[in-house]
């Protein structure tokens, strides 16, 4: 039976919105990217020489930049790894978009405010889209781990070992454990020593029988 309470146009125009948002997405965080390069490297060839240390201050800007998305998505390369609610991408995304919001007012300042604005808008939106795309791709990547019940079963063996290894080291790292009184060694006696004590122990055994039957 067809279901009335839905309607297929509505439905299908969802479909194409979740086929389109990845790339609307990843599209809107390079542009967030490229700009925060361009505004770092007006920042950086304000002091410049010469025209080849302007080359050099855009080159420089567009590689922090590309180190940026490297820092925020590189737990991907190993997506068993798996990581805290504030993870390094985060915190890296965090910190610079500190300094490119920091770089953006001392550059467009002198322009004007509404350039600040809407410059800093652009870079605000950018990284939440930049944490949310890292979420979703964590997410995405537990949730296949998951329906594989053998790749999981090992992440989950792989974990307790490793939790296992730490309390293990930990224990032995503790002061308690380090400060404890060493036991003393119990003193073995040689063959020598033990021959001569037994040999006694006959002489004062056969002097007593002796003195018993007189």
């Amino acid at each position: 039976m067809q279901n009335i309470l839905i309607n297929d146009n509505f439905k299908s125009a969802v479909e194409r919105l979740r086929s389109l948002l990845p790339f609307l997405s990843f599209g809107l965080l390079i542009i967030t990217y490229l700009i925060s390069a361009v505004i770092m490297g007006i920042f950086i060839s304000e002091q410049a020489p010469n025209k080849a240390y302007e080359v050099a201050a855009y080159l420089i800007a567009f590689a922090i930049q590309t180190g940026r998305g490297t820092l925020v998505f590189f737990f991907q390369l190993n997506p068993a790894n798996i990581q805290r609610k504030y993870s390094f991408g985060i915190i890296a995304a965090t910190v610079l978009l500190i300094l490119s919001l920091l770089e953006a007012g001392l550059v467009l300042a002198p322009v004007g405010l509404s350039w600040l604005i809407s410059v800093s808008t652009l870079m605000i939106i950018g990284w939440i889209i930049e944490i949310m795309l890292l979420r979703e791709a964590e997410f995405a990547t537990y949730l296949e781990i998951y329906q594989n019940k053998e790749r999981w079963a090992e992440l989950k063996e792989f974990y307790l070992a490793q939790a296992e290894l730490a309390s293990f080291i930990g224990e032995i790292k503790s002061p308690k454990k380090m400060l404890a009184p060493l036991e003393k060694p119990e003193i073995l006696e040689s063959p020598e020593d033990k021959s001569s004590k037994l040999l006694e122990e006959l002489k004062q055994l056969w002097r007593e029988l002796a003195k018993a039957l007189l």
